[in-house]
């Protein structure tokens, strides 16, 4: 007799297909509005401020490959855990997280503080502020420029 009952085992699936199924809807929507143009994502990896002429930020395109790439990696092994485990027949064991490297985890934080310590930066020079209407707050003038 298996351990918990199979109306529980349905809910779950239907709660997983019907969740999946939204999050799919979602991302249509999103990926609709991007091909159609509602959604400008061209200058998504820029620097916000005006000195750089649109630089990519090499920080912020890190961050977002590094958080990609781990969540995949890490969603492919929960999937290879469970079917290894559907393979084997065993009613027992319930299918676990795996455990996540800690060197993993240091270079996520390790690129998630670099793009902090970036902005902060940014921030400190003047450069990432803005007046509240959106527009980059030029940087101030140096000692002994005019406008002191």
């Amino acid at each position: 007799m298996p351990p918990y009952s199979p109306y529980l085992v349905f809910l779950e699936l239907l709660a997983g297909y019907v969740l999946c199924g939204f999050i799919a809807i979602i991302g249509l929507v999103v990926a609709w509005k991007i091909a159609t143009g509602q959604i400008d994502i061209s200058k998504i990896l820029l620097e916000k401020d005006g000195s750089t002429g649109g630089a990519a930020s090499m920080a912020r395109f890190q961050l977002l490959i590094f958080v990609f790439v781990i969540a995949i990696s890490f969603f492919l092994v929960v999937i290879s855990n469970i079917k290894i485990l559907q393979v084997r027949g065993s009613d027992r064991e319930l299918p676990v997280l795996p455990e996540v490297p800690k060197g993993v985890m240091a270079l996520l934080g390790i690129s998630a503080s670099s793009y902090a310590v970036g902005k902060a930066i940014q921030h400190g020079a003047g450069m990432g502020a803005d007046d509240g209407d959106g527009a980059p707050r030029p940087a101030p003038p140096a000692p002994g420029q005019p406008g002191n």
